[in-house]
């Protein structure tokens, strides 16, 4: 953590009209430490914060951790305006804001972390993957070499298991990150469940209710579009039971973190019906992929879930990630740019269903 402690030694020094040499006889270091830690070069070891403080006649909280206190809250900051950025596409400022904070915490891997995130979703063509990925690179290897989070130095190693994978088509150097990383069965989500008790089991239990029902329809999802055998009939009986799974786990419709990969299954749905030539079901998966869409974009920050088995959650759009770097909120766009304007809709165009079914947008 960066902390200008140097700036208030070369302060209070000069106010005791002490020179740096007597400062570092009195402490026992040497003249060079001294000069070093005024220019923010080095910081004093832990144990001398309080030896200093007691020279000044200062308490070591005014010294050190009230400044720690207030950078806490500029590192919040940069962290909220990122990701607040990011829920609204603009990626190019996220980044920025990442590399605002990087510049007044230069040490501070939580940025460092955010500014490679943003980086990732910038390798959205080649010429970026081009200009981005060295950098993106040099900050996972830093985080990895010297960066002590564990949840910081996983989430480095998801970022660039992604990059490897969908921008450098590097797809053995992409396993082996994955391989690296921990499997289920002694993750937290395993294990907290078992050793909390009361309300903090009952939210952990929920909070696994909530990522695995996401994680089973995804994974049913991709099976149909990886499985080259199945029929159009069969993968459709595969996307339903996706669907009905999250309607029964979500009864009261919150499904809030899972909105982006809802909306494609039944953007999928709505094409597999349209090449069975079964039309209304295709129209009536457009109408829920729409509405799924206007609630999403129309989501404050925060708020509870109210399913009965998630309502010990809140929805939290600074958590929320974006599931692909070309996928950027509002969903508005992406339904009626992309989904409603794919050919495979062209023999529906002009049903007045169309028009009702987007006239969602307009509330």
């Amino acid at each position: 953590m960066f902390i200008n402690i140097g700036e208030k030694i070369k302060l209070r020094r000069e106010e005791k009209n002490v020179s740096q040499n007597d400062f570092a006889d009195y402490l026992g270091v040497t003249c060079k430490e001294v000069v070093k830690w005024e220019n923010g070069e080095l910081y004093p070891d832990f144990e001398l914060v309080p030896v200093i403080a007691n020279y000044f006649g200062v308490s070591a909280d005014e010294l050190l951790c009230m400044e720690m206190f207030d950078n806490e809250d500029k590192i919040r900051e940069y962290t909220d305006g990122f990701y607040e950025k990011v829920a609204a596409g603009n990626i190019r400022e996220a980044v920025d804001t990442a590399r605002e904070g990087m510049m007044h915490f230069p040490d501070e891997f939580r940025l460092k972390v955010l500014l490679m995130y943003g980086l990732y979703l910038s390798c959205d063509r080649p010429a970026a993957v081009k200009h981005y990925s060295g950098e993106l690179l040099s900050i996972g290897e830093d985080i990895l070499a010297h960066c002590t989070d564990d949840p910081i130095r996983l989430e480095a190693k998801r970022l660039l298991c992604l990059h490897y994978y969908e921008d450098l088509n590097d797809t053995e150097k992409a396993r082996e990150i994955a391989m690296s990383l921990p499997g289920r069965k002694i993750c937290r989500e395993d294990m907290l469940p078992i050793i909390s008790e009361g309300d903090a089991k009952l939210t952990a239990i929920q909070e696994n209710i909530s990522s695995y029902t996401s994680l089973l329809a995804s994974a049913i999802t991709s099976y149909t579009e990886c499985d080259s055998s199945l029929g159009a009939r069969e993968k459709i009986e595969f996307c339903e039971i996706a669907k009905k799974l999250r309607k029964m786990i979500y009864p009261s419709g919150d499904i809030f973190e899972g909105a982006y990969v809802h909306m494609m299954l039944l953007r999928d749905l709505a094409v597999l019906y349209m090449s069975v030539d079964e039309r209304e079901k295709a129209l009536d998966n457009l109408e829920e992929c729409a509405k799924c869409a206007a609630d999403f974009d129309a989501l404050p920050k925060s708020m509870p879930h109210i399913s009965p088995l998630v309502n010990r959650l809140r929805f939290s759009r600074q958590q929320l990630q974006i599931p692909s770097k070309n996928k950027k909120t509002p969903l508005r766009d992406i339904f009626l740019n992309e989904i409603i304007a794919l050919a495979c809709f062209d023999p529906v165009k002009y049903d007045k269903r169309i028009s009702e079914i987007c006239s969602v947008f307009n509330n």
